[in-house]
């Protein structure tokens, strides 16, 4: 997958997240939109975007480093 494909994925991701959160407002506490749901669905989303931001970081890194 390229670098583009990559981080588009990312912001397609956070932007889930950011929608979930928006959805968990007054939602039961026992459904998929509650609070305690979207807490885990964007910490998850947040590390994700993380790990995969500091491996572009590193492969772009050592593409420009070599040249």
């Amino acid at each position: 997958m390229s670098i583009d494909q990559r981080l588009i994925r990312i912001t397609e991701r956070l932007q889930e997240a950011v929608k979930v959160c928006y959805e968990a407002d007054s939602a039961p506490i026992d459904s998929n939109e509650s609070y305690p749901y979207a807490v885990g669905w964007s910490r998850s989303a947040m590390n994700a975007a993380v790990d995969n931001l500091t491996r572009i970081v590193k492969e772009y890194q050592s593409i420009t480093l070599s040249n």
